[in-house]
């Protein structure tokens, strides 16, 4: 008897924790993610200068570009390589940690740049235990990036990393627009049945869900 209870106790423990892959579109700096961060699409200097980053600096407060410099001077040669992540604190956003990842710099922006950069994100999330992560898309503003070949990257990466996570259980795409939105709507609508069963995909034209999360 106390074998079999033993047994099931394991059966337990073992079951896979669900997963949640919601595809939205708006403002990524207005996502409520407490117990999670939001990913910053920056540039070797840690500059938030326009599009994403922009909208992330004018929620974070007055202060926190000072903040960056300052994040940025214990790096090594006073820049964040191409692709390379870094955690900080959020300032004046509802998340737990920002964290920027360098895509604008001396490198064009390319495939490898961004699949590296979309991973070491994954890790570094995974480090700090995150259980939430949002993303906007990496490097198709100034970047100049094709949208279309993002939304497959980050796709495809996504359903291999997210299953496997130790800490991260829901993954947002947050799109800038209803044009880009549309763009992974149909990428994603026609790969679903690649999605593997733990996780639950939420295709939501509205980023209002995001209040509620806690």
């Amino acid at each position: 008897m106390i074998e079999e209870e033993f047994d099931s106790e394991l059966e337990e423990e073992s079951e896979p924790i669900p997963r949640l892959f919601t595809v939205t579109h708006g403002d990524i700096s207005l996502l409520q993610l407490r117990e999670g961060a939001i990913v910053n699409p920056s540039n070797t200097g840690l500059i938030l200068g326009s599009g994403v980053s922009e909208s992330i600096a004018r929620r974070a407060g007055p202060d926190f570009q000072q903040k960056l410099h300052m994040a940025r001077s214990g790096l090594y040669g006073n820049r964040l390589d191409p692709s390379k992540a870094i955690a900080t604190e959020p300032g004046g956003l509802t998340a737990k940690r920002l964290i920027h990842v360098s895509i604008i710099g001396k490198k064009r922006v390319d495939t490898k740049l961004i699949t590296n950069a979309i991973l070491n994100v994954y890790d570094l999330a995974e480090e700090i235990g995150m259980t939430q992560l949002a993303f906007p898309a990496l490097g198709v503003g100034l970047g100049k990036f094709p949208l279309e070949e993002f939304v497959e990257l980050f796709f495809k990466i996504t359903i291999q990393e997210l299953p496997r996570s130790e800490s991260v259980e829901h993954v947002v795409l947050c799109l800038y627009d209803e044009a880009e939105f549309a763009v992974a709507h149909d990428y994603i609508e026609a790969h679903e049945s690649e999605v593997p069963e733990i996780i639950t995909l939420e295709l939501t034209r509205s980023t209002n869900w995001a209040g509620g999360l806690s």
